[in-house]
C-alpha cells in the first residue's frame, strides 16, 4: 500500500513538473513602449501555447503604445510578479522604452539576471540593458540608427551589425524592429523545442528564423533626409489614419500598422473602435478617449505577410520612397539602402 501511495505521489509530481511552463514577462513602460516591439513577441510566444507570457509594468495604469496612439493594459505589475514568483520569471523581454535609463528598473533587471533569468531586448530595448550594465563585456546589437551613439557611450560592449540578433550567454539583443519576430521564434525554439517553434511559425505565416543580416546596408542617406524634410514640411497633407480594433484582432498586424503608418512623416495612426478591445491572445488594447473628428484613411490589418502588406498599403498611399523609408526604420530588407 505504501509503495502504491509513493508511486502516486511521484506520478503527480512528475505530471505537475511536465505541466509547468516557462514564464516569460515582457517589460513595458507606462510612458511609452514601441508597439511592434511589445506585440510581436507577445503574439508569437502566446500562440505557441508552450510558455506563459505576461506583459508587466511598474504600475497598473495603461501602457502608451508608440509611435501611434493606443494603449495596452498590463497583465501584471512588478509587485504582483514578485508575490507570484519570488525568484523571478524565466525570461525577461525588454522592448524599446521611452525612458531608457531608470535606476529602479535597472536594479530590477540586475536582480533578475542574478536570479538566472534569460534576458532579451528588442531593437532599442538594448539601451535599457546597456544602462543597467547588463551588456558590459558582451557582444550585442541594436537598431541601426542607434548603433553609433551607443558605441560611443557604452564602450565596454562590442556592438555588432552582422546579425539580426546576438546571443551572448544568457542575454540576447536584436537589431531593428523586424528582427523581433525571428528572434522571438528562436527564443521559442530554445524554450520549447524545434517542433513547437516550427508549428507556431507555420500557424502565424512566419518564415523560419534566419540570423543573417547586413547591418551596413541600413543607414540614413541624403535621399532619406530629404524625404523626411519634405513629408514633414507638407503639413497640409498630414493624415489621420484609423487602425481598426475588433474583438480577437491579431496583435502583430495591429502593432505593425500602428507603428508603420506613424513612421511615414505623413500620418499618425490611431486605434479606432470600441473604447477597449481584447486581442486574439488575451491582451486588452484601448483607443484614445477623444479621436480625430475624421480619419483620412483606414489601414487594413494584414495577415499573413504583415510587414510586406503594410508597406504595400503605404506605397499605394504615399509612394514608394516613403514606403521604403518606413521599412528602413523597421530594418526590413525592403528598406535596405541598396534596394532603393
Amino acid at each position: 500500500m505504501l509503495r502504491l501511495v509513493m508511486g502516486l505521489i511521484m506520478a503527480l509530481t512528475l505530471a505537475a513538473g511536465a505541466a509547468a511552463k516557462p514564464l516569460v514577462v515582457i517589460l513595458a513602460d507606462r510612458g511609452g513602449t514601441v508597439a511592434s516591439d511589445l506585440l510581436a513577441p507577445y503574439a508569437i510566444l502566446a500562440e505557441s501555447g508552450a510558455v506563459d507570457v505576461r506583459v508587466v509594468s511598474a504600475t497598473a495604469g495603461p501602457i502608451r503604445l508608440t509611435p501611434g496612439v493606443a494603449w495596452a493594459a498590463p497583465q501584471m505589475t512588478l509587485a504582483q510578479l514578485a508575490q507570484e514568483r519570488p525568484n523571478g520569471p524565466d525570461v525577461v523581454i525588454v522592448p524599446a522604452l521611452s525612458v531608457e535609463n531608470d535606476p529602479a528598473r535597472s536594479a530590477w533587471l540586475q536582480a533578475q539576471a542574478r536570479h538566472g533569468a534569460r534576458i532579451m531586448s528588442i531593437c532599442n530595448g538594448a539601451k535599457v540593458l546597456a544602462a543597467a550594465g547588463l551588456l558590459d563585456g558582451r557582444q550585442a546589437t541594436i537598431h541601426w540608427y542607434s548603433r553609433g551613439k551607443v558605441a560611443r557611450r557604452y564602450l565596454k560592449t562590442a556592438w555588432r551589425s552582422d546579425a539580426r540578433w546576438i546571443t551572448d550567454g544568457p542575454i540576447t539583443t536584436t537589431a531593428g524592429i523586424s528582427a523581433g519576430e525571428p528572434a522571438s521564434l528562436d527564443l521559442l525554439r530554445e524554450l520549447a523545442g524545434e517542433e513547437v517553434m516550427r508549428e507556431t511559425a507555420r500557424r502565424l505565416g512566419q518564415p523560419l528564423p534566419d540570423q543573417a543580416h547586413e547591418g551596413r546596408d541600413y543607414r540614413l542617406t541624403l535621399r532619406g533626409m530629404i524625404l523626411v524634410l519634405a513629408n514633414r514640411l507638407a503639413f497640409w497633407r498630414h493624415e489621420e489614419v484609423a487602425v481598426p480594433l475588433s474583438p480577437g484582432f491579431d496583435e502583430i498586424a495591429f502593432g505593425t500598422a500602428l507603428d508603420g503608418w506613424s513612421r511615414t512623416y505623413r500620418s499618425t495612426a490611431w486605434a479606432q473602435g470600441a473604447p477597449s478591445v481584447t486581442s486574439r491572445r488575451g491582451l486588452r488594447i484601448y483607443r484614445a478617449q477623444a479621436l480625430p473628428e475624421r480619419f483620412d484613411r483606414t489601414a487594413m490589418l494584414q495577415e499573413p505577410d504583415v510587414m510586406e502588406g503594410t508597406f504595400d498599403q503605404i506605397r499605394a498611399a504615399y509612394g514608394e520612397a516613403t514606403a521604403r523609408f518606413v521599412a528602413l526604420q523597421f530594418e526590413h530588407p525592403y528598406g535596405a539602402v541598396s534596394a532603393w
